[in-house]
């Protein structure tokens, strides 16, 4: 009885910040800066890396080894595929990728960064036709929340449908987040990634990283407010149809 709530505390205990930084900041660094920064070093011990796509195909390496070795070490210990590890090496994939191919344009680029989080709202939206919704996997998740205290309360209390109904309000406002993501990825790569990548990689590596920063205000904070949002309505929803506050159903350490 007790051996679950210990799989469940140290699920609990994965940091976040680990998370983003393996899955998304390092990969994105040596992907966009790596060959400013390293290009020349390698270029003086490395006979091959003297020509530009040797380096290019390198940094790629590099970069996708961070999502990849984060992801296989998380699931030897949680025995379970790290989401965020498997998003991350699509994303490093695609980016890397599209900067090698010969005759790639900014225009796949601007599709590239717009088809991810557009794909992640329609698996969401799809989600809602299964019994697991993916708002499950963001908020209502058990490593997270006391899902089967919640749960046997609703069902005492009769209230299990219209939960049920806030799990999918809250989908819906997940869904909508991400694709109003994807609209504004696809705009803003157009307005800011100006240099072919078959013209000047180099340009284009520094035209897609200022982008990736300027994503965080314009895109990543609305939708923190949406999910911020969609958050706060399921804690509510909790409270009103279980009894339990925030304080009492959040797992402890």
């Amino acid at each position: 009885m007790n051996q679950p709530i210990t799989n469940h505390s140290k699920l609990k205990k994965e940091n976040m910040f680990l998370n983003l930084g393996f899955n998304l900041i390092l990969p994105m660094f040596f992907l966009m800066k790596g060959e400013k920064y390293f290009g020349d070093y390698l270029k003086n011990i490395i006979d091959e890396s003297k020509n530009d796509s040797f380096i290019a195909i390198f940094m790629l390496i590099i970069a996708i080894s961070f999502p990849i070795g984060y992801g296989v070490l998380d699931f030897i210990k949680r025995k379970k595929l790290n989401f965020f590890s498997v998003l991350g090496l699509i994303s490093v994939l695609l980016t890397g990728g599209i900067g090698l191919i010969p005759g790639a344009t900014v225009a796949m680029f601007a599709i590239k960064e717009a088809a991810i989080p557009a794909l992640l709202g329609l698996a969401t939206i799809i989600t809602l036709k299964t019994n697991k919704p993916l708002v499950k996997l963001f908020f209502y998740n058990p490593n997270v929340i006391q899902v089967d205290l919640v749960d046997r309360a609703l069902e005492k209390n009769g209230t299990k449908g219209k939960f049920n109904q806030l799990l999918r309000k809250c989908t819906w406002l997940i869904a909508l987040t991400f694709i109003f993501s994807a609209c504004l990825n696809y705009f803003l790569a157009l307005y800011i990634v100006k240099t072919e990548p078959s013209v000047d990689r180099t340009a284009f590596n520094n035209e897609v990283g200022t982008m990736m920063g300027l994503s965080f205000p314009i895109i990543s904070l609305p939708c923190m407010a949406v999910s911020g949002y969609a958050l706060w309505i399921l804690i509510k929803g909790i409270r009103d149809n279980a009894g339990y506050s925030f304080e009492e159903i959040i797992k402890k350490q």
